[in-house]
């Protein structure tokens, strides 16, 4: 995930040294022979980030959906068992963008099915512990992402994108069964329109952030049960929709 490069370093002097930086490489996606998108990721976890994306996106409803995923240096190679309809080529998702839709029908929101219920001690550990991010540390290039339940970490994952980070523990959740109504997600990215969208298709009824929460966020959030938090720093957050953390 790191790779070393040569800078110049200025600093009132000037030298010439080895540093980290976060490593990002192509992922291009093809669904039953089609191209559906070109994502840029850090490299591990490949086939988590596809099946949480194209579960994300709406192309599948789960991993049963998926009759085979082949993962071949920087090419994904997906087949359905049914046909899947997209209305075009993704082309190319950089890093910070997570997906290409433009327009929300309220009525075809999903609804969060959950009972979960959170303590705000729980919030903040679970903060706490995305923000202990070796990789960030040592770069300052990524963002981090966790799925948490009542007992702790489930998973935490590094990517160059906030958004996938969150497709790669959604599809770590997706393929190993998990209950994703008992988990919340705790992230260093903002919480904007499509990482609501993506919680709420997953049925995450919670998703904290270290960062902002945008317009769009919170009118998805409240149509369709997410309860979000924003400015999680410290002992203190912002709660913006959603009354599941007390």
């Amino acid at each position: 995930m790191l790779k070393k490069v040569h800078c110049v370093r200025l600093d009132g002097d000037k030298a010439e040294l080895e540093d980290e930086i976060a490593e990002e490489v192509p992922l291009v996606i093809f669904v039953n022979g089609k191209h559906f998108s070109t994502a840029m990721i850090s490299p591990q976890m490949r086939e988590e980030f596809v099946t949480g994306h194209l579960f994300t996106e709406g192309i599948i409803d789960g991993p049963v959906d998926i009759e085979s995923l082949k993962v071949e240096s920087n090419t994904a190679k997906v087949l359905t068992r049914h046909s899947t309809t997209f209305l075009e080529s993704r082309k190319v998702i950089l890093s910070g963008c997570g997906s290409t839709s433009s327009f929300l029908d309220k009525k075809k929101l999903p609804k969060i099915c959950s009972n979960l219920m959170l303590d705000r001690t729980m919030v903040l550990n679970a903060m706490k512990a995305v923000l202990r991010s070796d990789n960030f540390k040592r770069s300052g290039g990524f963002h981090s992402c966790g799925l948490f339940n009542e007992s702790g970490a489930i998973i935490v994952v590094d990517d160059i994108g906030r958004h996938n980070a969150l497709d790669k523990v959604i599809g770590f959740g997706l393929i190993r069964n998990l209950d994703l109504k008992d988990t919340f997600i705790a992230t260093t990215g903002r919480i904007s329109s499509d990482v609501a969208l993506k919680c709420a298709r997953a049925n995450i009824p919670v998703i904290a952030s270290k960062g902002a929460v945008t317009t769009l966020a919170v009118e998805i959030a409240e149509n369709s049960g997410l309860t979000t938090a924003g400015f999680v720093r410290g002992n203190k957050m912002n709660i913006y929709s959603g009354g599941r953390i007390n």
